[in-house]
């Protein structure tokens, strides 16, 4: 009879449109059971898993940004504190009952605008508790302790975010026949932004790049793709795009194999906003062998090659890498950085996430 595998609980539950929790799940498989879950109602969620799953050894807190968002939203101190206490009291229980908590930090700071000053006080609270923090890269743990101003190092397992090598399906088509379909002229380079488009993600700072530099851009062009969830910034760009017929946009949420064949199309892959400390287009993109434009601050990541990405720092800068684009070295970007996807094996992730839990 084979041995019953420990319980994890992943929380909250964003396998849905999200490969990534999927994936880590299948990689600790051989040794623990993963059940993924949202938070319990209320003030004390911790708890409430617990009664909801008893043998529950490990919780794995991935994005918190719900939580926090319980407790910041009162106009009163008073009652903030009173519910933060709830809370930490909740999870300090659970902690001794002898179930194990993991965070995995995901971004510094949520993207919802909180309160700053509410939010990195449980943040901290939350590092204190937690009894491992998992980040995906050195540079992220380094610029979170400063951030956080809280001493990261003794408590933190750097843990690489895996690629995505056979996870969504193949191309449709050869990159040839699905630029042809797409209306891209085979002589044109064509850039490419793709995933959820919101205000904080810069894609309006992107179109406006492209259409101020567009007469000297010669054959190039932009392609958009990604759903808009504000109907307001969705209208807005919109009637940036009509501006320009160099630039295809696709405001819609797509499917994977819709998705996939976007980015085979593409000569290279622009993300021109990160406030983040990983992502996960970034690392679809080198697995799907793309060269990359990124902002100095995705640097965090730690898991792109120097020769495999331009890098920009201000509105400026990125001007010029468009403006320049005819004199990168695509190819070999390209295979830079699908080498290097590669490396980054849900194996490997699999085996320091165990070591983490035990």
């Amino acid at each position: 009879m084979s041995k019953k595998k420990d319980l994890v609980i992943f929380a909250p539950n964003w396998s849905k449109n999200n490969p990534y929790q999927n994936l880590l799940a299948d990689s600790i498989s051989d040794k623990y059971e993963v059940k993924m879950q949202n938070y319990p109602a209320g003030l004390r969620p911790f708890t409430s898993l617990h009664k909801q799953n008893p043998n529950m050894t490990v919780l794995h807190l991935h994005w918190v940004a719900e939580l926090i968002h319980r407790l910041s939203w009162s106009k009163s101190s008073l009652f903030f504190y009173i519910k933060l206490g709830l809370m930490l009291f909740d999870l300090w229980r659970l902690k001794k009952s002898g179930i194990k908590v993991i965070w995995t930090i995901h971004n510094k700071l949520s993207h919802q605008g909180l309160n700053k000053k509410r939010e990195l006080l449980i943040r901290r609270q939350f590092c204190r508790l937690a009894d491992q923090i998992i980040i995906h890269s050195t540079e992220a743990m380094e610029l979170v302790t400063k951030f956080y101003e809280y001493p990261l190092l003794q408590k933190t397992k750097v843990i690489f975010h895996g690629n995505y090598d056979n996870c969504y399906p193949k191309p449709s088509a050869t990159k040839d026949s699905l630029r042809k379909s797409l209306n891209i002229k085979p002589d044109v380079i064509n850039i490419l932004y793709f995933g959820s488009i919101r205000p904080y993600k810069g894609v309006d700072n992107l179109i406006d790049c492209f259409n101020s530099i567009e007469s000297t851009l010669g054959n190039s062009s932009l392609t958009l793709a990604g759903g808009v969830s504000d109907a307001n910034y969705k209208n807005e760009l919109s009637e940036k795009v009509k501006l320009n017929g160099k630039i295809v946009a696709n405001f819609e949420f797509l499917p994977e194999q819709q998705l996939v064949d976007q980015i085979t199309a593409a000569d290279i892959v622009v993300i021109p906003f990160a406030d983040t400390l990983t992502s996960g287009s970034t690392i679809l993109a080198m697995t799907q062998g793309k060269p990359l434009i990124l902002p100095e601050k995705a640097r965090v990541f730690g898991c792109v090659p120097e020769p495999g990405v331009k890098y920009f720092a201000n509105i400026a800068e990125l001007t010029s890498v468009l403006q320049n684009i005819h004199t990168l070295p695509l190819q070999a970007m390209a295979t830079t950085n699908r080498a290097a996807a590669l490396n980054l094996t849900w194996e490997k992730v699999g085996a320091l996430t165990k070591q983490c839990y035990s």
